[in-house]
Order: structure tokens, then C-alpha cells, then sequence
């Protein structure tokens, strides 16, 4: 069936969603296509030896050598990015299973300036193989896949 043009982007009923919540939809999925790519190095390493790279160090450790949340981790753990904490996954945002531990890491951020000035994207992955990535700290998450 062929729509008559409508400048307005608007679709007729029961066709689908407006053309801006396509464009959010659009802008929303092309941010965690990005971060997902930027997982890549972390879901590979997930992937062969089951940990996180090398320079990904826990906020206990990072702590131990002087490191304090609202401070550059390059400070102190050159080339170091935090992760491998375990993510509490206190409003349900992930899915629960009986024995599973979610564990988080930073994803794409610079070490140079403090975490909180950057975006809160995060690879959340599960101690049974599975794996998220948010882009908005915990608000929203997407699956994109197993490493296990």
C-alpha cells in the first residue's frame, strides 16, 4: 500500500511510531551500537580467558594505590581502567537467577578525568556468561550476547 506524501512525517493509524520517536529510537540505538563496539576488546578478553584485560583493576585495588572516586584513575593506575566489581543489581534492571553475580566495567571512558564527568557506560556481565551494556548508568540495558 503506498501513502500519499505527508511532510509532517506522521503516519497513518496503526502503522507504526511518529518520525521523532523513530529519530530517538534511531539516535538511542546508533549510542548502544557504539558503546557495544567499544565492549569489543573487553567482551573478547570475557570471551578467551574469562576475566577482564589486564589493565582493568577493581575500585579495592585502584583504592589501594591512592585512587578516590571523583579522581582521574590514570593518577594512579596508569593506562588502568575500573572494573570487575560486583553490580548489586538492586532495582531488577538486570535478570535475576538463582546463584547469578553481575559484575560491571567501564566501557570506552577516558582514565585522564574523573568518572563522573563522563557517560555512564557500563559492560554488565553475569558470573553465568551473560552480558549487557548500558549507556545511560543503569537506567536502561541491552543484551548483546554470551560469553560463555
Amino acid at each position: 500500500m503506498l501513502y500519499p506524501f505527508n511532510p509532517r512525517l506522521e503516519f497513518p493509524k496503526g502503522t507504526g511510531k511518529t518520525g521523532a520517536d523513530n529519530i530517538a529510537l534511531y539516535a538511542k540505538y546508533k549510542e548502544v551500537l557504539k558503546a557495544t563496539e567499544l565492549a569489543n576488546p573487553l567482551v573478547d578478553s570475557l570471551r578467551q580467558t574469562g576475566k577482564l584485560p589486564s589493565n582493568y583493576v577493581s575500585k579495592t585495588v585502584a583504592m589501594q594505590k591512592g585512587w578516590a572516586p571523583g579522581k582521574a584513575l590514570n593518577n594512579y593506575v596508569p593506562g588502568g581502567q575500573i572494573g570487575g566489581d560486583v553490580f548489586k543489581n538492586t532495582s531488577n534492571v538486570l535478570p535475576n537467577a538463582p546463584g547469578r553475580v553481575w559484575y560491571e566495567a567501564d566501557v570506552g571512558l577516558s582514565n585522564t578525568m574523573s568518572r563522573s564527568k563522563q557517560p555512564g557506560t557500563r559492560l554488565l556481565y553475569s558470573n553465568d556468561g551473560l552480558m549487557y551494556i548500558t549507556t545511560d548508568h543503569y537506567k536502561t540495558v541491552h543484551f548483546i550476547g554470551t560469553y560463555k
